[in-house]
């Protein structure tokens, strides 16, 4: 009888053979301080101590075992500060605008982490997604959502999650300074963001059903007609 292995299985065999080959490739004196001494007062790992060659090698199995996980791709950590982001104006209205903290070109298309103030009075149309699911994340003031049949107002710190193909929808009904983060999954969706800001601020010719084409284009079937002034 053959067993059938999966991907997951297999890339937890690599790992561990990966480890055991580098354990036995460190000669016994390196192995002994390493597992002796790699443990510093704070609690933490250190590898201070140990000599270049030593932390060569180890950073290359690190590497290899990351590209193993990855589907042999080595994605990189990515730090953003409160500052950092492209902004971008997504609506007829002064202050309208959204960041985008975090692209898919920096996270091998897995996420996009955008941010911004919503408007008092500010409203998208229900929509839906057919290429990303959505989540929320409420930084500061009240929100109210709509999401499928639901509708409930989301306080700072609330997370609601939208998944694709369930419309939804939120609204600023009276919270000055309200801000909202959004991460999509996968990305992709920061290219319409970028694209409908550039319809919105120059509104040239018929720019509103530019801006409906647009969406189209990034899989958004919008439910009634964008308010772009807010």
């Amino acid at each position: 009888m053959h067993l059938k292995r999966g991907k997951h299985f297999q890339r937890t065999c690599i790992v561990k053979i990966s480890s055991i080959f580098a354990y036995q490739s460190v000669n016994c004196d390196a192995a002994k301080l390493l597992s002796r001494n790699s443990i510093s007062q704070d609690g933490h790992a250190s590898f201070a101590h140990l000599d270049q060659n030593l932390k060569y090698f180890l950073a290359k199995k690190l590497e290899s075992v990351a590209e193993t996980l990855n589907d042999g791709k080595l994605i990189l950590p990515v730090v953003v500060d409160q500052y950092q982001g492209e902004n971008l104006q997504v609506l007829a209205r002064a202050n309208s605008t959204r960041i985008i903290k975090l692209r898919g070109s920096q996270t091998d298309g897995r996420i996009t982490i955008m941010e911004g103030e919503i408007l008092v009075g500010e409203a998208p149309p229900l929509h839906i997604h057919h290429r990303e699911d959505e989540y929320f994340h409420v930084l500061q003031g009240e929100l109210q959502f709509e999401v499928g049949d639901e509708t409930f107002m989301a306080k700072t710190g609330t997370w609601v999650y939208a998944p694709r193909y369930i419309k939804h929808r939120f609204r600023n009904i009276n919270s000055p300074g309200a801000r909202l983060e959004y991460v999509f999954q996968p990305a992709g969706i920061e290219y319409y963001f970028e694209e409908v800001s550039k319809i919105v601020v120059a509104q040239q010719g018929d720019w509103e059903k530019d801006a409906k084409a647009v969406a189209v284009k990034y899989g958004l079937d919008m439910l009634g007609s964008p308010d772009w002034t807010g």
